[in-house]
């Protein structure tokens, strides 16, 4: 899977978890002030969205320390190569 399937994956998660429309342009540089709703509640909530895309588990220690959806991206690419 590439860093472009990934994210793009990952921006259809987020469009869905916080009912953004599809025309909607998720870039790396994306913050949770950038979308409406996006708060602790819905961050873990994303994140379980996430993890059941990708069939992971993402660190705990980390998740919440992200500032942008592509540091997330780049978590998940992370996560699934750490992946036996």
């Amino acid at each position: 899977m590439t860093d472009d399937d990934i994210f793009e994956r990952l921006a259809g998660v987020v469009r869905e978890t916080f009912h953004v429309l599809p025309a909607t342009r998720v870039l790396e540089e994306t913050t949770s002030a950038d979308i409406n709703g996006w708060d602790s509640l819905s961050h873990a909530i994303l994140i379980m969205r996430v993890e059941e895309e990708f069939g992971i588990e993402l660190p705990i220690e980390r998740i919440y320390s992200l500032e942008n959806v592509g540091e997330l991206a780049e978590l998940v690419r992370s996560t699934l190569e750490e992946r036996p």
